[in-house]
């Protein structure tokens, strides 16, 4: 009896919090408010709309009205459709408003109550562009730059896609010669697979094209195994500006080029933003921190303002002692005027890892880390690209003094630049070779050679004084001369 007497008052209990009033905003107290102001919503809102491919490829904007109720604690329920403007849009709109969970509930009486908030969601117009077939078509001028004037065009550019606008097939690209279109080159698919699949990055594959140097080009998404958009990375020779994106479909992180450098932008997956900084270039594979501008906590505290404050920076990383394990790595420490200054500390939740850094207007004085159960190791220098003794001249001399032409190619006039990927490991040898980009099978396992004949002369790549893997592509030119 006493345990049907329990349940009884938990049902009601329950039934009780759910018949709250809920308040329109003139009977409120205070009004509920994005975390952070206004701003940061629609900065939130325009970073995570995403278009149908239908509706980008007709140029389509205008706005959604959407209302929700904001709960007391602080996140969003009963998200329904107000003004239609037209069914996709009307999806997208519902679907990026309802994950946003970053609200300040509004107050009645000094307690949080539930209020009921609208809000038009904006999709901004975009220069239309032919999609018919599945088939995405953009025209270039003689500039290579994108125009909408078909009459003016030089080329186009014919890609395959699907409904999100992700490519699903071989690119042709086409000049215009005359009153025809002739195909001048065709760039095929690259499906990556990965070697392992990282429970914390989630990539299985990477889908996108290479240029003419064998690289990355243009937009390369990043999917799940199951297909889900991981991220994408927009590659513009010599940049690349990365997007990532969480579990739930809200971006993660995003970066774009302002004023020269990489302003990155971050939140939690509750859409919370996280931090604004700008990132001075990248170490295997990861951008290096500039200065952090504005750093906010997961419930909405402004720990770092225009540049400076205290904070604790949380995140998962596999733990040095076992690969197979995701671990809370915890850094603390000040910035002043968006650099490091005085004491940073960080630490693995296992004790695989950790570390203790002096800085001063973001250059490091000394630095201490320990791996396991190994010794600390002290330094100077936060990290170290690997090196071939003498340098760029040394590495340029040992190709040349090894480097043979191969006679078949020779004689079929085959000349080129090939490209070589490769890891250079913590003992100075190298492995994981690929050729990125292919002259001839020749010419190509010539590259291969004498990459392999380097192995064991390089110097490591070094971070927190410890010897690390490091990615490097080396290109390998073959010219014939008369």
């Amino acid at each position: 009896m006493k345990f049907v007497y329990s349940l009884l008052f938990c049902l009601f209990s329950l039934a009780g919090f759910g018949q709250q009033p809920i308040y329109k905003e003139f009977e409120v107290d205070s009004v509920t408010t994005p975390k952070g102001g206004m701003s940061y919503l629609i900065v939130f809102l325009q970073t995570n709309l995403r278009k149908s491919i239908q509706a980008e490829s007709e140029g389509i904007g205008g706005r959604v009205l959407v209302q929700g109720v904001v709960e007391p604690d602080g996140h969003i329920t009963e998200v329904k459709l107000l003004k239609s403007l037209r069914p996709d849009l009307d999806r997208e709109a519902l679907r990026v408003f309802g994950l946003f969970n970053a609200w300040k509930p509004a107050q009645k009486g000094g307690i949080a109550v539930r209020q009921r908030v609208m809000y038009p969601v904006v999709f901004g117009r975009n220069a239309p562009f032919p999609y018919e077939n599945g088939q995405r078509t953009d025209y270039f001028g003689t500039d290579m730059k994108r125009t909408t004037d078909v009459a003016a065009a030089t080329y186009k550019q014919v890609t395959p896609v699907d409904s999100l606008g992700i490519p699903n097939g071989d690119m042709l690209i086409y000049e215009q010669k005359g009153t025809r279109w002739s195909k001048i080159n065709r760039l095929t698919l690259i499906r990556q697979k990965a070697r392992n699949v990282d429970s914390l990055t989630r990539i299985a594959e990477t889908v996108g094209y290479h240029n003419n140097q064998g690289l990355w080009t243009n937009y390369v998404y990043d999917l799940a195994s199951d297909g889900t958009l991981v991220g994408k990375t927009l590659y513009v020779a010599p940049e690349r500006y990365p997007t990532r994106y969480h579990s739930n479909g809200l971006v993660a992180e995003s970066s774009q080029e302002e004023n020269g450098r990489t302003m990155t932008t971050s939140w939690y997956p509750n859409g919370q933003i996280r931090q604004i900084r700008l990132d001075a270039g990248s170490f295997n594979n990861q951008y290096k921190l500039e200065r952090v501008q504005n750093y906010w906590t997961a419930d909405g505290q402004h720990l770092v303002i225009d540049g400076s404050g205290k904070m604790t920076y949380e995140s998962m990383r596999t733990s040095y002692t076992d690969p197979s394990r995701q671990v809370v790595y915890t850094e603390r420490g000040e910035y002043l005027d968006g650099l490091q200054q005085d004491l940073w500390t960080g630490a693995y939740a296992d004790g695989s890892f950790g570390y203790e850094e002096l800085y001063d207007r973001g250059k490091l004085q000394s630095g201490k880390a320990h791996t396991g159960s190994k010794e600390p190791v002290t330094y100077t220098v936060n990290e170290q690209l690997p090196e071939f003794p003498g340098g760029m001249p040394g590495l340029g001399r040992f190709i040349s003094d090894n480097l043979r032409y191969p006679p078949d190619a020779q004689r079929a006039g085959q000349q080129g630049q090939v490209i070589v990927s490769f890891t250079v490991c913590t003992d100075g040898t190298l492995c994981d070779y690929e050729v990125l980009k292919s002259v001839s099978g020749s010419i190509d396992q010539e590259a291969l050679r004498v990459v392999k004949r380097s192995s064991g002369k390089w110097k490591p790549g070094i971070q927190r004084g410890e010897p690390v893997r490091v990615k490097y592509h080396m290109p390998l030119n073959f010219t014939l001369t008369n």
